[in-house]
C-alpha cells in the first residue's frame, strides 16, 4: 500500500472513531438532562414503559402556599364536595409526609358561585340547599377536619347575596369576603398558587 494512501485512510479512520466517541457523548449528555425531554418509543423488551416505573413522589415539601377555589356544587354520591375532598386529600398528603401546616405549607380555601353552599352549617344547608343530599351538610366532617389542621377559609359576599345566604348561616369560624374571585387574584398576588380542584 502507498504510503499517501495509508495516511489517508488512518486519517479517516481517526477522524470516524472522533465522531463516533463524540455522538456517544451527546447521547449520554442528553440521557442525563431531566430538564428537557428526550422523547423515545419504548419498545417491549428494549427499556421499561413509563406506567411501570415507581410513584413520583411530592418533590416540594417547604415554601408551599395554595389557594383552593371551590366553585362546584359536583358531589359525591355521598354528597361530599369533590372539590373538598380533594384538598382534604392534598391536605393527607402533606401530612404524611410529615409536612407541617404554617411552617412548610399553607392552605387556604375561598368558596364562591355554586361551592359557596359548603361552608353552610347544617340547619342552613338543610333550608338552602336544593339538590338531594343527607341531613345536615356532608361536607361538615371534612370541612372542620382541615380547620383544625390549619387550612383557612373564605365565603363569597356576592354568592352569598345571590343566594340568600346570611353570615350566620356559614361555618364560625370562616370568614366572609368582599369578592371570591377578587381574593383569589389576591392570594394569588400575594404568592400563593391558585388551583381549582
Amino acid at each position: 500500500m502507498k504510503p499517501l494512501l495509508r495516511i489517508g485512510l488512518a486519517a479517516l479512520a481517526i477522524t470516524t472513531l472522533g465522531l463516533i466517541a463524540t455522538a456517544a457523548e451527546k447521547k449520554e449528555t442528553e440521557a442525563n438532562d431531566y430538564s428537557r425531554p428526550v422523547a423515545r418509543a419504548v419498545e417491549p423488551g428494549n427499556g421499561t414503559a413509563e406506567n411501570t416505573k415507581p410513584v413520583l413522589e411530592i418533590l416540594h415539601q417547604t415554601g408551599i402556599r395554595v389557594v383552593a377555589q371551590i366553585n362546584y356544587a359536583d358531589t359525591m354520591p355521598n354528597g361530599i364536595s369533590k372539590q373538598i375532598m380533594a384538598v382534604k386529600n392534598l391536605y393527607d398528603q402533606y401530612a404524611a409526609l410529615g409536612m407541617k401546616p404554617g411552617k412548610d405549607y399553607d392552605i387556604v380555601m375561598v368558596f364562591r358561585a355554586d361551592g359557596a353552599q359548603f361552608l353552610l352549617a347544617d340547619e342552613a344547608y338543610d333550608l338552602k340547599v336544593k339538590q338531594p343530599h343527607p341531613i345536615g351538610n356532608p361536607s361538615k366532617t371534612m370541612i372542620e377536619a382541615l380547620h383544625k389542621g390549619g387550612v383557612k377559609m373564605y365565603e363569597c359576599h356576592v354568592a352569598m347575596t345571590l343566594k340568600g345566604y346570611k353570615p350566620e348561616d356559614i361555618f364560625p369560624f370562616s370568614r366572609v369576603v368582599v369578592s371570591g374571585i377578587g381574593a383569589v387574584v389576591d392570594f394569588e398576588k400575594s404568592g400563593y398558587l391558585p388551583i381549582t380542584p
